[in-house]
């Protein structure tokens, strides 16, 4: 429940699957002794990193001359995750979980929201004065999420599905598994995201020359070239990957802002409550900062204008660097660590997979902050999932 309903954010319908596993949790926990499983795994590793990435906000607060603002507040609540999943995981989990589960169940909202996108575009008449690329990207923003919450979460299921196609041994399985996977996409090819189009190329490309690669290495090759050839037409199609559009890109004008500012303070950072506020008020006196990016973004989108002169709306639009801004190098050294450690876990044959989606976050992590559009409890429940999931000792095929 609570990860079918993350692309449509927080309502009663996960609130309801967070409690039933909280207290489920708990109940089974002390029920069934689960503190006599307790054991030591190198996988806990990633679990204290988790738990790290929430305890340091509150930290840095205590020395942040600033009292606490309502971003800070705000991203302490969504970091809640990493604090809840750290916890559970060093505590263990029961077996019954399993990854193919998981898998059904994203592939199935991923399908589900491409319907809905298409209900909402041809049965009603919200936006009907807008082209029809505008019109789209509005009604999915208005009733789902953003296009970067939407493919993350595609390109995640679409990692997944790669491990049950490698996993399945009946054929209608298989064939079920794919369409859903092919709808799934259609959905981020429509949505028109950059990062997420190309991620999502990786993923099936890579994954699908590793898959043909296990039966026959001449026709991976041959399908790894027609694959690329592909490829390269349905980028350079898109609108958002047109020349001139990439070569005016607001983002730089960000991250040459953003690094200036670490530079003043790169050990310890400024402080959540404090960045907050003095990262948007001098970003209108620096001259990079303010041409690059509020006068053609900022200044002239309707829906940033009313939000106003806040951080959500100025943030340096990489997880790295905000981080490092609000809490020093440790912030982005635990990040780092988060990565590193969770491409190490024991996932046998299904690594790959694994990595293909550590990519996928790690470059949306290039270009948002953890804590905005990508969401704590969506990186610590999937990491969760594929730790608890990707033991050699206990994988099984699926028959």
């Amino acid at each position: 429940m609570i990860i079918s309903a993350i692309p449509y954010g927080w309502s009663a319908y996960p609130r309801i699957g967070a409690y039933i596993l909280g207290v489920g949790y708990v109940f089974g926990f002390v029920v069934g002794q689960q503190w006599k499983n307790l054991r030591w795994h190198s996988s806990n590793w990633l679990y204290l990193i988790m738990i790290a990435l929430y305890v340091m906000l509150p930290l840095r607060q205590l020395f942040d001359p600033t009292p606490p603002t309502d971003y800070f507040l705000r991203q302490l609540h969504r970091h809640e995750w990493f604090l809840y999943v750290g916890l559970v995981g060093l505590l263990g989990f029961p077996e019954t979980l399993k990854r193919r589960h998981v898998a059904y169940v994203m592939l199935l909202t991923s399908v589900f929201m491409l319907a809905h996108c298409a209900y909402m575009y041809l049965g009603t008449d919200e936006y009907i004065g807008c082209a029809a690329a505008r019109r789209f990207a509005l009604l999915y923003r208005h009733h789902i999420s953003s296009h970067m919450v939407i493919n993350l979460y595609i390109n995640a299921a679409l990692c997944l599905g790669l491990s049950c196609l490698c996993e399945l041994r009946q054929g209608w399985k298989k064939v079920l598994v794919g369409l859903a996977m092919t709808l799934s996409w259609t959905l981020v090819v429509l949505t028109q995201g950059r990062i997420g189009l190309l991620a999502s190329l990786l993923i099936i490309g890579v994954g699908a020359v590793y898959l043909i690669y296990r039966h026959n290495r001449k026709w991976a090759l041959v399908a790894g070239v027609l694959m690329l050839l592909a490829a390269v037409p349905l980028i350079m199609t898109q609108p958002r990957m047109k020349k001139a559009t990439m070569k005016v890109e607001p983002r730089t004008a960000i991250w040459d802002y953003s690094w200036r500012m670490v530079k003043q303070k790169p050990v310890f950072g400024y402080g959540l409550s404090s960045l907050s506020n003095d990262y948007v008020e001098q970003a209108y006196e620096d001259a990079v900062m303010y041409e690059g990016f509020i006068q053609p973004i900022i200044e002239q989108d309707e829906e940033f204008v009313v939000q106003g002169r806040t951080f959500e709306t100025h943030h340096p639009h990489n997880a790295f660097l905000t981080y490092w801004l609000a809490v020093g190098i440790g912030g982005v050294l635990l990040l780092v660590a988060l990565f590193v450690f969770a491409a190490m876990l024991s996932a046998g044959e299904n690594r790959i997979f694994l990595w293909l989606f550590l990519l996928a976050l790690f470059l949306q992590c290039m270009t948002e902050p953890i804590g905005g559009h990508l969401l704590p409890q969506f990186i610590a429940l999937l990491l969760f999932v594929w730790e608890k999931t990707c033991n050699p000792d206990t994988h099984e095929h699926i028959a």
